[in-house]
């Protein structure tokens, strides 16, 4: 059966669940002890090239995570300390493993929110969050306001449901140029795709991201976590050297 009919007549859940058996099953080809991957906890001879780029070592054989995923569950297990913490968590567009992971840690009360995702615990459009003001001490976002129209209810959405010590750990794809682009005439997603090179894009973050977020009344640090590693762990653990983890508080609240 043609795979456009495949993702038309079987749920969504259960062409999860087909992608990951294949995964799992492909992953045995790159056992080795070249690369280590944090999230699933295996070593393989090679990480595998991803994205229209092709980056090289980039994409784990076996849970399908990237570089941006293994420096974020990194950074929540060694600055968080979210194994040794009592948290509230939301995880906005979660990632599987990285939601099986955070599910499974009885000291989280976890939430996970989309609306699409088949794998998200809620349905929820982050412009407009059903959840009460300061519900939660964590909240993960990574690569997500890209795809959202309105940024700004966004993220004031984001800081209405973060406790006042909270954390919101933000991730995005950052461009060379110095500010954002967005083009308000980009309205069909054909346009988009011409513009920003996604057609559920809805602008391409320039390196003026962290003070689009500050603007929304945050306190922002970009935190280049994978410098903090030696080389060769950077290389063994396939991190991404250009990723930075944004952390965002509320003003009165000071980022260790």
């Amino acid at each position: 059966m043609p795979l456009p009919l495949l993702k038309k007549v079987l749920p969504a859940q259960t062409r999860l669940s087909l992608r990951k058996f294949f995964w799992l099953s492909r992953s045995w080809l790159y056992l080795g002890t070249n690369v280590y991957c944090p999230l699933c906890e295996r070593s393989f001879r090679t990480f595998l090239p991803f994205g229209k780029e092709r980056r090289s070592q980039a994409l784990c054989p076996r849970c399908h995570t990237l570089e941006r995923h293994r420096l974020l569950w990194l950074y929540l297990q060694e600055q968080v300390h979210l194994q040794e913490r009592s948290l509230a968590v939301l995880h906005m567009a979660p990632e599987p493993i990285v939601q099986q992971r955070l599910h499974a840690l009885p000291n989280l009360l976890y939430r996970s929110a989309d609306l699409t995702s088949p794998v998200a615990m809620d349905r929820v459009d982050l412009q407009a969050l059903p959840y009460a003001t300061a519900s939660f001490d964590l909240i993960l976002c990574s690569h997500v306001l890209a795809h959202v129209p309105d940024e700004t209810k966004a993220l004031q959405e984001l800081r209405r449901v973060l406790k006042p010590q909270g954390q919101l750990l933000l991730q995005a794809r950052l461009h060379p140029q110095e500010k954002t682009l967005e083009t308000p005439e980009a309205v069909t997603p054909l346009q988009r795709q011409q513009v920003y090179g996604q057609s559920d894009r809805f602008r391409k973050y320039g390196q003026d991201f962290g003070e689009r977020v500050a603007a929304q009344g945050f306190t922002v640090q970009a935190v280049a976590y994978a410098n903090s590693r030696p080389a060769e762990e950077q290389t063994r653990l396939g991190l991404g050297l250009q990723e930075l983890i944004f952390v965002a508080t509320h003003p009165a609240h000071e980022v260790a």
